[in-house]
């Protein structure tokens, strides 16, 4: 009897309290649960691609020693007896974009760059007797940073090498197949191919620093290297498309 007493007084005080809270005290769970089901609304956004460039115009960069004031410009002998009185000891000697174009007319030079190149140094090299040296005739280098403030490794993007070499040109003109790999490969070579480019034959040296692409022109010999970090395309684009070096027009300060 007390038990059934103690079940009925339970639920008399459960009544109590349920007509305390309203006439409908349970609506609001089933509000809740629902709450919970419902997937919350992810709001998205899709950001553009973005395509890091491969290349920069030529005109973008500044030449190192295009503040050397000269005096013979209209003069090729005068020139490089000019230059070769700033000699500190090396063959390569700083000189000018002028300079190096008045020296080697119609030499040629790439119209565009790897996209982060900032920077031209540029040499002429004159032998020990004072003559232009034929092999090379000519050195620059393509950086990243101010020429010599950096490791060549780190900042030294390319080089061209310009050599007179119309022994080698005239057996291109007269067959290009005549000129094999092994000619002009070196014991860096781990792979060599000659590649058909608009106007010209070109070989390609692949070593583990980087890679070579070797061209000829009516009497130079071009040698152009990038280190391995500068894609391939850059490189090829900038063998295809050349301008001469009197043209350039820097726009850079």
């Amino acid at each position: 009897m007390t038990k059934q007493w103690t079940r009925l007084a339970t639920l008399v005080v459960f009544g109590l309290v349920l007509s305390a809270c309203g006439d409908t005290p349970l609506i609001s769970i089933g509000e809740r649960s629902s709450g919970w089901i419902n997937e919350p609304e992810v709001i998205t956004t899709t950001q553009p691609p973005t395509t890091v460039p491969l290349i920069a115009d030529v005109s973008t960069l500044q030449w190192a020693n295009d503040d050397i004031v000269t005096l013979n410009l209209d003069d090729p002998a005068a020139l490089v007896a000019e230059i070769f009185q700033r000699r500190e000891g090396d063959r390569f000697i700083q000189a000018s974009r002028a300079e190096i174009a008045a020296a080697l007319p119609g030499v040629s030079f790439p119209a565009v760059v790897p996209h982060g190149a900032q920077w031209v140094s540029s040499q002429l090299v004159i032998e020990n007797s004072g003559d232009l040296s034929t092999d090379p005739s000519a050195a620059f280098g393509i950086w990243s940073a101010e020429p010599y403030t950096r490791s060549r490794s780190v900042a030294q993007m390319a080089t061209l090498v310009v050599a007179n070499d119309a022994d080698g040109s005239l057996q291109v003109t007269e067959g290009a197949e005549e000129v094999s790999c092994a000619a002009l490969a070196d014991q860096t070579t781990i792979q060599c191919d000659i590649l058909d480019m608009p106007g010209r034959k070109v070989w390609r040296l692949v070593s583990s620093s980087g890679e070579t692409f070797i061209w000829f022109d009516e009497v130079r010999r071009y040698e152009l290297f990038g280190r391995s970090y500068v894609p391939d395309e850059a490189m090829t684009r900038m063998v295809s498309e050349l301008t001469f070096l009197e043209d350039v027009e820097p726009t850079a300060s």
